[in-house]
């Protein structure tokens, strides 16, 4: 399930090839199939779409069994949530309909062509690629997976991303009871872990400044000269400026959050839960039930010490993509108001430093993401209520419910820290485990190797794992 057009896919079929594996299906981008004739191959937006591949009969699939259907009520009701992204004005029943459509899709194709291996450039999240992948859990499939960690280009794998890097729970395993020293650490992990402990410098991530950039400042500005320029040559400068004007006296998430913010007090004692950009990967499916950012927020309070307090603050990316300031499914009418209505819960502005909130907190909660490691870096515990790829390390407190948020809590306000030396040993345990390559391709930006260099290294990666 390789959603690219670049030819390092054909060197990854090719070196699959050449060990006497055949690729029977492969969903991936554009119209150039002839390549690969003697396989299905399925475009990856028809896919999302829930359009069959153009290959495969009509009669090879069926609407899936009401037994099916119960088996995958949990998949069911993490799919509708991914849906956030592409169908985000279609109803639940909507969303429903396409899902069994998809489901008995897939489980046809499954059963037809009896694949022994999946593999998956990233943790499925795509809807159909996450159904793919919940199948070959009910069937047991064996499936192959990646995740980008950026902390340098390291890419970790999984068999499973609910179980985590079975490499690394080998080396960390084998590690225990030794203490590293920074200098045992690669040279790329040396830079990076200095870059984030050193608070004299900035340790925003790559992506988060690229799509300020990006969406932001100047950028904005000519996307905004080129509508009026367009406007004025086809006639439309008049609507246009209507409908602008009519929507600065209407409401939206900015509007919403900037009447609710407060500025936080930092003395208290407080745990500091930044929101995770949604709808993506790191909350559904990587935040299970708590891709609801609200449900944990509850969860939180109810099991806080009486004093403390929960800092909120939006994803600073929230408002530039996608719906923009507008609501949508992941960001409705109100949501910001349900936020700030839960006992010992602010929002606070999205301009503060995340790094100046992290100092100061007594632990971070997130239920996946970036900012639970930057905290577990600066020597914050972490309310950990999903599964990101740092969910080993100790200092990451595992958070299903009530009861196990507050063991966590207590065991925060009792005095636990995260220690340089536990994190010094996971990375050297990180560093054994890992490949230099990605999967997403912004990563580029901030690795040494070329698309070709990086799959060259996830192809050795695949072969030694079959």
């Amino acid at each position: 399930m390789w959603a690219d057009r670049g030819p390092e896919v054909d060197i990854l079929i090719k070196k699959l090839e050449e060990r006497s594996h055949r690729v029977l299906y492969w969903v991936g981008l554009g119209e150039d199939t002839d390549r690969h004739s003697d396989m299905i191959f399925h475009d990856h937006y028809a896919a999302w779409a829930g359009e069959p591949a153009p290959k495969v009969a009509s009669g090879d699939w069926e609407p899936p069994s009401g037994d099916l259907v119960k088996k995958m009520l949990e998949t069911e009701s993490l799919v509708l949530t991914m849906m956030n992204k592409k169908f985000d004005i279609e109803c639940v029943d909507q969303r429903r309909n396409l899902y069994y459509s998809m489901l008995g899709y897939w489980d046809g194709m499954i059963k037809k062509y009896k694949p022994d291996l999946i593999i998956f450039p990233i943790v499925p999240h795509t809807v159909y690629n996450y159904i793919v992948y919940a199948l070959a859990r009910l069937y047991g499939i064996q499936t192959i997976m990646f995740e980008d960690s950026w902390v340098s280009d390291r890419l970790i794998k999984y068999n499973d991303w609910r179980e985590g890097s079975p490499a690394l729970h080998e080396a960390i395993r084998k590690n225990s009871g030794k203490n590293f020293k920074l200098t045992d650490l690669s040279l790329d992990l040396q830079k990076y872990y200095e870059l984030q402990t050193d608070v004299g410098k900035d340790a925003t991530p790559f992506y988060t400044a690229h799509y300020k950039k990006h969406f932001g400042g100047f950028n904005r500005f000519k996307k905004r000269l080129s509508i009026v320029r367009k406007s004025f040559l086809d006639g439309t400068i008049v609507r246009r400026l209507w409908d602008h004007l009519f929507r600065q006296f209407q409401p939206n998430l900015k509007k919403d959050y900037t009447k609710l913010q407060l500025h936080p007090d930092l003395t208290k004692d407080y745990i500091y839960v930044p929101l995770s950009f949604q709808p993506e990967r790191t909350s559904s499916p990587q935040g299970d039930m708590y891709v609801d950012q609200i449900f944990m927020l509850e969860t939180v309070s109810v099991a806080l010490p009486p004093t403390w307090r929960i800092y909120v603050k939006e994803h600073p990316t929230q408002w530039l993509t996608r719906s923009n300031v507008n609501y949508s499914s992941s960001r409705y009418k109100g949501y910001y108001a349900k936020i700030a209505g839960i006992k010992n819960v602010f929002l606070v502005p999205v301009e503060m430093s995340t790094y100046d909130l992290i100092r100061h907190a007594k632990a971070v909660g997130a239920c996946a993401g970036t900012a639970g490691w930057e905290g577990i870096l600066r020597g914050k515990p972490m309310l950990n209520f999903g599964y990101p790829w740092y969910r080993d390390f100790p200092g990451a407190l595992r958070v299903n419910g009530v009861a196990s948020c507050r063991e966590a809590t207590q065991k925060v306000a009792k005095g636990f820290v995260v220690e340089k030396q536990s994190v010094l040993n996971f990375l050297k345990s990180f560093d054994e485990a890992t490949i230099h390559a990605y999967s997403e391709a912004m990563v580029e930006k901030i690795s040494s190797l070329n698309k070709k260099q990086s799959m060259k290294n996830t192809i050795q990666s695949i072969i030694s794992e079959i």
